[in-house]
């Protein structure tokens, strides 16, 4: 068997210390579309607005990468840029404008990064998670996590696992294309051996 030496990481935007969004876009479509792989783009409202949340007055600094509590990626053109010169072909770029706590717009174009679909990849035999209450097809909580490479195809560069649609996921051309654009608010971390945080281990 051919051994697949391709490398996968966990994308963390939650923990970087710069401004917080806590509110999804007023008069959407529900979010939980976003978490089922289903297309968003038709129907999201034109002139879209993310706001700063009052609950983190201190932290206005705004990265490439923008944390939320929404489990969503939002990021700026740059990183949009990016994913479109290595060939990523399976997002849908949602536009926002990004308001800070006095409702006034700040930073460049920024979208909601939505990877369509999701792709297999999980050894659910060997991974060790708890299965979600409500739904046995999705993972609520990773203790740790084990790949099957050879079920994700050679174009998933940004993805999520269909398990775990709260979850990002990008391979190692993006990874080494993030950090030659010195893309601001992001960790990785090695997606082989995940143990479902991002608060220790945190990788080159």
């Amino acid at each position: 068997m051919t051994t697949d030496n391709r490398t996968f990481w966990m994308l963390d935007t939650i923990s970087n210390p710069g401004a917080v969004i806590e509110t999804y876009v007023a008069d959407a479509p529900s979010k939980w579309r976003l978490f089922k792989g289903q297309s968003h783009v038709a129907q999201f409202p034109a002139g879209a607005t993310l706001k700063f949340s009052r609950d983190f007055p201190k932290h206005r600094k705004l990265f490439d990468f923008v944390a939320n509590t929404l489990s969503l990626i939002i990021a700026s053109k740059k990183v949009k840029d990016i994913l479109d010169s290595v060939g990523v072909d399976n997002c849908e770029y949602l536009p926002v404008a990004v308001k800070d706590h006095k409702d006034k717009a700040v930073g460049p174009e920024y979208f909601i990064i939505h990877p369509v679909g999701g792709e297999e990849g999980l050894d659910l035999e060997k991974s060790v998670y708890d299965k979600d209450h409500f739904d046995e097809s999705r993972i609520r909580r990773v203790h740790t996590l084990t790949l099957n490479k050879q079920a994700i195809p050679p174009r998933a560069r940004f993805f999520r696992f269909k398990p775990l649609m709260r979850e990002y996921v990008i391979d190692q051309v993006v990874a080494d294309a993030f950090k030659a654009g010195k893309v601001t608010g992001y960790r990785l971390f090695a997606a082989e051996g995940w143990d479902g945080s991002f608060m220790h281990l945190e990788a080159e």
